[in-house]
């Protein structure tokens, strides 16, 4: 397990928990994403940076298959433009108990109500100059269509971040529509993004530029994309998705783009999870809590197992 000095908790002052105003709720029910000035200190913003950056350097998870190239596909060799790191939390215990997270956990709290909780989190690295365009998508595209979804993910810039940077771009109220079809990027199945296929309007977009610390709050459904980072300077951010506990969908539905999914990615988890990773992902999900009732516990369980079989 890696562990980085780079990351120290940053208390919160005591009396003063992040608090979003009536309005700043209205504007996300409503639009589905918002955009807010500050979630951390530039300070802790720049510990974090530096405290991932190790892990990139280290390519932390790549056998266990938690290390990728975001958009390309198995031939990109080891050149990667836009690397990801799934769950750096596993690498980093710290990052969960950084203002950040707090911070990040008391928005969504009050997005979703108090059983919200994080389950997933994520960081990518744009090269500078190099790195790709993240394809126009909605994250429930990701998920599992057996169930239902209350989720928002918060995206934060560990540094300042505009347009020619990669900062995130929102289809104002596309959380309102369905699940739309979606494909593997540049139709690669070994790539790990999908690309929404069907039809909007991306001149509706709203481009949400940020400042170090500042962070973006979408909802699952919501159409969301990044462009290529053309700038001078590498584009790190921490990425954190909070929800409630998933439910069994009573109707039948299917995400197609997920079954002719072939990334080198998810045979190197399902490999490590055969050989014992299981073991080690549930106790990582017992150390951080996520195992908080029996509901999560079935979730938890029956993911794992739909991983073992097909690594989705």
């Amino acid at each position: 397990m890696l562990e980085s000095n780079a990351v120290r908790p940053a208390r919160i002052p005591e009396g003063a928990p992040f608090h979003l105003d009536e309005e700043q709720i209205r504007f996300f029910n409503e639009n589905g994403y918002l955009r807010l000035e500050r979630l951390t200190t530039p300070e802790e913003a720049q510990q974090i940076r530096a405290a991932l950056k190790e892990l990139f350097e280290k390519r932390a998870g790549e056998k266990e298959g938690a290390f990728a190239d975001l958009v390309a596909g198995a031939e990109h060799g080891d050149k990667m433009s836009s690397p990801q790191i799934l769950n750096p939390v596993n690498y980093l215990p710290k990052l969960h108990r950084t203002q950040c997270f707090q911070s990040a956990l008391q928005l969504a709290k009050q997005l979703l109500g108090d059983e919200a909780r994080c389950f997933f989190d994520l960081t990518i690295l744009k090269e500078p100059r190099v790195g790709a365009a993240t394809p126009w998508h909605q994250d429930e595209a990701f998920r599992d269509p057996n169930f239902e979804y209350r989720e928002l993910t918060v995206w934060v810039a560990l540094q300042d971040v505009a347009a020619e940077g990669g900062c995130l771009q929102f289809i104002p109220k596309s959380h309102q529509r369905p699940v739309l079809d979606h494909h593997s990027a540049n139709n690669d199945p070994t790539s790990q993004a999908l690309e929404a296929a069907a039809d909007f309007d991306p001149t509706s977009a709203v481009t949400c530029a940020l400042p170090i610390g500042g962070c973006t709050v979408h909802h699952h459904r919501t159409l969301h994309h990044a462009a290529a980072n053309t700038s001078a300077v590498p584009r790190f951010t921490y990425i954190m998705t909070f929800g409630v506990t998933p439910k069994p969908l009573t109707e039948y539905r299917t995400f197609p783009w997920l079954n002719e999914k072939a990334a080198p990615i998810q045979a190197r988890k399902r490999e490590w999870m055969r050989r014992g990773g299981l073991f080690i992902t549930i106790w990582r999900r017992l150390r951080r809590g996520d195992m908080i009732n029996w509901q999560a516990a079935s979730y938890g369980l029956k993911r794992s197992i739909k991983i073992l079989r097909r690594g989705l």
